[in-house]
């Protein structure tokens, strides 16, 4: 145990790639003594307890429902509107309100680390006896005019000058983010009493002035050099494992029984399905065995053979284990994809179709460990082309750098972020 034990909260909105990195910080954190607070979406909450964490709900499973089975979530243009409406406003007043609450009682300042989505622990900073950080899980997450840069899916040419760029940003935020996200927190800032809300609500106002942390390797994407100065640092990967458990027997058998195969997943908060059936058809025209994943909420995972190459998986299932056993790995392109597949030193194919999906794709191509479609427009010739193209760079795998992070057994980039909220 710590001499003065600390309090932590730890806030943060959206799917298992956006919660997983603070449930393993904040695993680590409680496994060094500290009490620590996860406020979250409430179907989070069992993940939450068995890490060792407290939790408060800040958004109802109604809610948590509605948002992420909502058809316009995955949308480029209207997607963002949708989680900022159904998901990030109505967890301001429960965020406030479980804030004053933790920071109002006890002998030590609060310490928060938060996603800039959650915009409720932005504003408590103003009025509260705390200290935020801003946690990020994807580089999209700090705005920037330097390549790659990425304008919802549109990826800006390298020829367009800085000026431009930062004209572009401009546009965006008159246009499309200012309008929806200014009018209501200006309502919640005159209400609580915080202060004005100055320059661009995403581009400066949600970042904390204490700086943060973003939560990936420099090898995937280096803190800019604006961030940088703003005290924003680069942690590391914190890939969470909740236990290491072993693979289901059906699928082991399979790995031991031929080739490595393909590995499928469409993702964990309910992007479409198409894209894990046309990759299936894809390896199954080039030869591949496959493990088609698809995501679940239940508790243990079940796997089924769906012919004598193809295996089915509902998740969850140790990817730790799994992937470094995978020819390819073949994801939506959410961050915590990327690095499972960046840890294992597995060949990625992305099939990108919004939010940081783009630029996370764009990054594992930079630094040639992956390649990226658009999964709006990619046809089965072109998933084939690109899984074809991967198969030469199949045998070149090398592990990554990160670990995972193991109950009692943090990896380094939870040990650096513990390290770095308690000093």
């Amino acid at each position: 145990m710590p001499s003065h034990p600390l309090r932590f909260a730890m806030v943060t909105l959206g799917s298992a790639g956006d919660l997983h990195p603070y449930l393993a910080i904040g695993r680590t954190l409680a496994e060094r003594g500290h009490e620590v607070h996860l406020l979250s979406q409430a179907p989070y909450e069992p993940a939450a307890r068995a890490a060792g964490l407290q939790f408060t709900a800040v958004v109802d499973e109604r809610t948590h429902n509605k948002t992420l089975n909502h058809p316009r979530l995955w949308q480029p243009i209207a997607g963002f509107g949708v989680l900022w409406r159904h998901l990030c406003v109505p967890a301001i007043g429960p965020t406030v309100e479980a804030l004053k609450a933790l920071a109002t009682d006890g002998a030590n300042p609060l310490r928060v680390l938060a996603s800039p989505l959650a915009v409720g622990a932005r504003l408590g900073q103003d009025i509260l006896p705390m200290h935020l950080w801003t946690g990020y899980t994807a580089p999209s997450a700090l705005r920037n005019v330097e390549d790659p840069m990425f304008i919802g899916t549109w990826k800006v040419p390298t020829l367009v000058p800085s000026t431009l760029r930062h004209a572009l940003w401009r546009g965006v935020d008159r246009w499309k983010l200012e309008p929806m996200a200014r009018p209501v927190l200006t309502r919640w800032q005159a209400s609580l009493g915080a202060r004005p809300l100055p320059g661009s609500i995403f581009g400066d106002w949600v970042h904390s002035p204490n700086g943060g942390l973003a939560l990936y390797d420099t090898c995937f994407a280096k803190v800019p050099e604006r961030w940088a100065r703003r005290g924003v640092v680069n942690s590391g990967f914190p890939l969470f494992e909740a236990e290491d458990r072993p693979l289901p027997t059906i699928l082991s058998n399979f790995l031991d029984a031929g080739p490595k195969p393909i590995v499928i997943f469409g993702g964990s908060a309910g992007s479409t399905a198409h894209r894990g059936v046309q990759a299936l058809q894809a390896a199954e025209q080039l030869g591949h065995r496959a493990v088609l994943i698809q995501a679940t909420d239940a508790s243990s995972s079940e796997a089924h053979a769906l012919n004598s190459n193809q295996v089915f998986v509902s998740a969850p299932v140790s990817l730790m284990h799994l992937l470094p056993r995978a020819a390819a790995w073949i994801h939506h392109g959410g961050i915590g994809s990327c690095a499972q597949g960046l840890a294992s030193g597995t060949q990625q194919l992305v099939l990108a179709s919004a939010y940081d999906q783009h630029d996370n794709g764009e990054r594992l191509a930079r630094t040639n460990t992956g390649i990226w479609l658009d999964s709006r427009t990619a046809t089965p010739a072109a998933i084939v082309a690109a899984l074809a193209k991967l198969a030469g760079r199949i045998q070149t795998n090398r592990p990554g750098r990160s670990t995972h992070s193991l109950p009692g057994n943090p990896n380094l980039a939870c040990q650096f972020a513990a390290d770095h909220l308690t000093q």
